[in-house]
């Protein structure tokens, strides 16, 4: 079969090659004549975004962190009915006196009050309302007011904002209060966000500046790709915000994609730009280098942007509303890089002309050419010694990688909560203080809904239930309709003492009677007022069981509780609600959609690797190196976050033993869519080497030879830009931006430099085979005889081509 692979002859038979051409070549000529047009066109856009993204700022989405569509969320939605869902936001009122003090309760009932009346507020409950036992603290000087909001999440952060200051307001002086709670929890991650976006941009600009300047050598050849970055971020992020008034996009996806959007855009440029050099290092003019850069790099970045769009859509099948606003966020900042390098970057190319290397504060100590684009002595040495000893430099680099990868396989995961924020942030340090103020923290509370049980007709039946729940295992105790129960048995109320009184009591004085006069010759009638019968007290159907754990919601021994509750035979059809169970299904929910997300990942990056190499073997390795660089990733997180190690780098966060379950998906997507996109680039240096030369191990040098340096500068910025996001405070964004440097700077270093040059070295000549397929044969009416004038000189015909592309205007000196 090997030997019906086509082999290039050699290089001394070899022509003149006739430069690309087709449609991108076409582009770079059209954008080359009206470079001026997309210049102005992009500095309206920078104007515009800035106005576009500030009117958006109160539309952002917030939450989408569990399923939709699952038992848990249904089980919410019906104990919404009966008061004993989880509560949107929380109060922790604290007194120096205890709350149940005449002046303190009577503060406490006005604060409940104002609170209900808040606009945007369902429902408030306090300990001075209802004086249940869950809402009172250990000590008796603190008490809870639970808040049910309307509207969505989005509503929820902006209530809770106008209602926690002015809930202070209405407390007084006698009364502290702290918040927490979902509500309150993105209202502070949002803001904190925002002050990271801004921190982030002042951090990763200066340092991609000195990476492009340390890489090209040149100011104004660096100063191209931050000028596309900034063009392509901005695009991006004004897209996102007219997005907001169709479909919720999460207030994450700002940093997340302003940072990818300016790493992806700076690289792309890159890439282009070292082939600009390349070309005019060789003799072509500056419009010649364009279109020529542009029919080169420029179709790696078409195919690029297309797999990693391809690899982001898999996020589509998880039905979680965070990813999929991220999934469509993610694939527009690609989308904007991709044209912005495609359309904006050639009118820059063209304005500077041969000035693009002017300006060099490092030429009188550069050794060499010193430049991105040359070859690299240093990558030249590894990849001869890769392909000298494939076996074992391969070996290794895989069993490095596997290494790396072994913390993933104690992960553990739950959903967000109050500890992707710092403990000094207010809804982390009130949760804490709920844990340990209250003998049943609200988090511990899991509602066990009986929506058919009558509470009057059915009370033998629930009792019977309550005890068996509270025999559990991990139960604390069980508050339901009949009474409180613990270890199986009814907890004895206490007794009542009875009302106050300065004597006997006397019995009621009947109520007088109407003496109706009557004239002399006729009875005289007494009518005695009669009391009307009592109403009959309404039937409420409904039951609700609170099942208080004696773990945090989402320790492993709530989980398997949640199992067995729903396992236990009730009384009646039943629902479990909770954090707890909101986390199981998100969980199983996962799990069932990932096969589906990893086949439209892996199956779309073959078919789009094979249309841009027309290999079949090289496709499938470049899957197998992506997985090996996103499984060192995911072993690094959970080395970080999970296991609680390198916070003197990355900065301090909470760890409680596990990681949140959406951002590790979201790094996976985007690793592995940044592995493939250097994979196509490094292809496509080394088959056009193999085209020329015919020699499969000379070429595989030759392309880390030329795309090591470079692929050393694209990992760095990718990596800067990340940094950004890890000094974040919020550790979902902590945990993208670790993930992705450590994947960024594995996949450039050790995938690339040593195992793809020993795995093509090991295959051989295999790399490029693909099977032939039939071709139609032309008819003979109509039929285009051969051009003599390019069997005879194809240089010509490329000349020609060029000169269509370029049209009459010659580009700015």
């Amino acid at each position: 079969m090997l030997d019906t692979i086509p082999v290039p002859p050699p290089e001394h038979e070899v022509s003149h090659e006739r430069p690309p051409g087709g449609a991108l070549n076409r582009l770079a000529g059209w954008c080359v004549r009206h470079r001026r047009w997309l210049l102005v066109g992009a500095m309206i856009v920078l104007v515009l975004a800035a106005t576009v993204v500030a009117e958006a700022r109160d539309r952002w989405s917030n939450g989408g962190f569990t399923a939709t569509g699952t038992q848990a969320a249904e089980a919410e939605r019906v104990a919404a009915r009966y008061g004993a869902k989880a509560a949107d936001l929380v109060l922790y009122v604290r007194s120096d006196t205890p709350v149940d003090d005449a002046a303190v309760a009577e503060t406490g009932r006005r604060l409940t009050a104002a609170v209900a009346g808040r606009p945007g507020v369902r429902e408030a409950q306090s300990y001075w309302t209802t004086g249940s036992t869950l809402l009172r603290s250990r000590d008796g000087r603190g008490a809870l007011i639970r808040v049910d909001l309307t509207g969505t999440e989005r509503d929820h952060v902006a209530t809770s904002r106008a209602l926690v200051p002015a809930a202070r307001k209405a407390a007084g002086d006698g009364l502290r209060v702290s918040a927490t709670g979902p509500a309150w929890l993105n209202a502070q991650a949002t803001d904190e966000s925002e002050r990271d976006l801004k921190r982030g941009e002042l951090l990763a600009a200066p340092l991609t500046m000195i990476i492009l300047l340390l890489a090209f050598g040149s100011l104004t050849a660096a100063a191209i790709p931050l000028a596309v970055g900034a063009v392509s971020v901005a695009g991006a992020l004004a897209v996102l915000a007219t997005l907001t008034l169709v479909m919720p996009i999460t207030v994450f996806a700002i940093n997340i994609c302003a940072a990818l959007g300016f790493a992806l855009s700076v690289d792309y440029a890159l890439f282009i730009v070292t082939r600009y050099r390349e070309e005019l290092s060789r003799g072509a003019d500056s419009r010649r280098a364009i279109t020529r850069s542009m029919a080169t790099a420029g179709r790696a970045v078409l195919f690029s942007a297309a797999t990693v769009a391809l690899c982001l859509s898999a996020l589509f099948v998880f039905p979680l509303e965070l990813l999929r606003s991220l999934a469509w966020a993610s694939i527009l900042v690609v989308i904007i890089s991709a044209l912005t390098s495609l359309l904006v970057l050639p009118a820059l190319l063209a304005v500077l002309g041969p000035r693009l290397d002017r300006l060099d504060p490092f030429r009188r100590f550069r050794r060499g050419s010193g430049r991105v684009g040359g070859g690299s002595p240093l990558w030249r040495r590894i990849a001869t010694v890769a392909t000298a000893r494939p076996i074992l430099c391969g070996g290794t680099a895989a069993v490095l990688l596997l290494v790396l990868a072994l913390p993933f396989l104690h992960a553990r995961f739950t959903t967000v909560d109050e500890t992707i924020l710092p403990t000094r942030s207010e809804p982390h340090a009130t949760a804490d203080l709920l844990r340990t103020d209250f003998v049943d923290p609200p988090e511990r509370v899991i509602p066990v809904v009986l929506p058919r049980a009558n509470a009057a007709t059915d009370g033998p039946a629930i009792d019977a239930y309550a005890r068996r729940l509270s025999a559990l295992p991990h139960v604390a105790h069980v508050l339901a309709d009949t009474g409180d129960y613990r270890a199986g048995l009814p907890v004895p109320k206490p007794q009542s003492p009875p009302p106050a009184s300065d004597g006997p009591q006397s019995p009621s004085p009947p109520a007088p009677a109407i003496d109706v006069p009557a004239p002399d010759d006729q009875t005289r009638v007494v009518v005695r007022p009669v009391e009307p019968p009592a109403p009959a007290p309404p039937v409420v159907t409904g039951s609700v069981l609170r099942v208080v754990g004696t773990a945090d919601s989402q320790a492993p021994e709530t989980v398997a509780l949640v199992h067995t509750l729903r396992t236990l035979p009730a009384p009646q059809p039943h629902l479990v609600a909770g954090k707890a169970a909101e986390l199981t299904d998100t969980k199983h929910t996962l799990r069932e959609a990932l096969p589906y997300g990893a086949g439209i990942m892996l199956i779309g990056t073959l078919v789009m690797l094979f249309l841009f190499t027309r290999s079949v073997l090289v496709p499938i390795k470049a899957v197998l190196m992506g997985l090996l660089s996103i499984t060192a990733s995911l072993g690094a997180i959970v080395y970080v976050f999970q296991d609680g190690h390198l916070r003197w780098l990355v900065g301090d966060f909470t760890t409680n033993g596990s990681l949140e379950t959406t951002m590790p998906l979201l790094t996976l997507a985007v690793a592995f869519g940044i592995s493939v996109d250097y994979e196509v680039f490094l292809l496509a240096r080394i088959k056009e080497e193999f085209v020329r030369t015919g020699d499969n191990t000379r070429s595989i040098v030759f392309g880390i030879e030329h795309t090591g340096r470079l692929f050393t500068a694209a990992a760095l910025i990718v990596a800067a830009t990340m940094v950004a996001l890890t000094m974040s405070n919020v550790t979902l964004l902590k945990t993208v931006g670790v993930g992705l440097a450590v994947a960024v700077v594995v996949d450039a270093t050790i995938v690339r430099g040593i195992l793809v040059p020993a795995l093509m070295r090991l295959t051989g000549r295999a790399n490029w085979w693909a099977p032939t397929l039939p071709r139609r044969r032309p008819r003979e009416t109509g039929a285009k005889l051969p051009d003599a004038r390019a069997e005879a000189c194809p240089e010509l015909v490329g000349r020609t081509a060029d000169s269509a592309a370029e049209g009459p205007d010659q580009p700015t000196p």
